[in-house]
């Protein structure tokens, strides 16, 4: 109840602490933990988050198999990330157990369209947002002081100066579009947010997360990100505790 509050006043980062407090409290009632993962997901999805949207989806779906809400949430997942063939299973499944349901009706042709285009040129694990955060202070170095965080910033050829504020720092030179001028924002409550970009060489894949917020671990969006084998993980390595980071 309290991340359905936070929800729907849009702070889906408190949304999403709440929700994952009570799948931490282990219940025991798939039903209800069909609901808190497919919220979560809601609220990883708002944050730009598709990747581990998309494996909290999976997660809902596996312990309630016709929870629609759960499999449109997939299926939105998936054309996010460009998964464009599995965006159109996903949206059959849900036919299935809805023939009118008119989202995925509309999804399910608008994958089938962009499928046909050809338009699936980026990798499929690529995160991406599009949405920009409005009405978020920009943060300054004072808040950085405060939490002992150095930053270095070299200047090309072309730039004789550089602003000692967050705001002019992007990621640009990363082979994931999406992460192109992401900012660091603070919340209503002053805690700092990054973009993070993981990089992983070997497969010469990315994961993009907008919002990851200054409390968390690694090991906590490992534990989402990682639920469920990603499709590149022919070896089957990439499990949450063998990964380093």
């Amino acid at each position: 109840n309290e991340g359905n509050e936070y929800f729907k006043e849009k702070d889906y980062g408190r949304a999403l602490a709440a929700y994952s407090e009570g799948l931490r409290r282990r219940c025991g009632d798939a039903e209800l933990d069909a609901v808190l993962l497919t919220n979560r997901a809601a609220a990883h999805f708002h944050l730009g988050n598709y990747r581990s949207a998309l494996n909290d989806a999976i997660q809902a779906k596996k312990l309630k198999p016709t929870h629609l809400k759960a499999i449109m949430r997939g299926a939105l997942c998936h054309m996010e990330l460009k998964n464009f063939v599995e965006a159109i299973a996903w949206c059959e499944e849900g036919l299935q157990i809805d023939s009118k349901e008119k989202k995925l009706v509309e999804m399910r042709a608008k994958a089938d369209k962009l499928k046909l285009e050809g338009t699936f040129l980026g990798t499929q694990t690529d995160f991406s947002s599009r949405r920009k955060c409005q009405g978020r202070a920009v943060v300054g170095t004072d808040l950085l002081c405060e939490r002992n965080i150095k930053l270095v910033l070299e200047p090309s050829d072309e730039e004789e100066e550089v602003s000692d504020g967050l705001a002019e720092i992007s990621l640009d030179g990363f082979h994931s579009g999406s992460a192109t001028g992401a900012k660091v924002h603070l919340d209503a409550d002053g805690s700092l947010s990054w973009p993070v970009l993981f990089l992983y060489p070997e497969h010469e894949q990315t994961d993009f997360t907008v919002a990851f917020h200054e409390s968390s671990r690694f090991i906590d969006h490992l534990m989402v990100m990682f639920a469920e084998l990603p499709p590149w993980d022919l070896e089957k390595k990439y499990l949450p505790n063998n990964l380093e980071v």
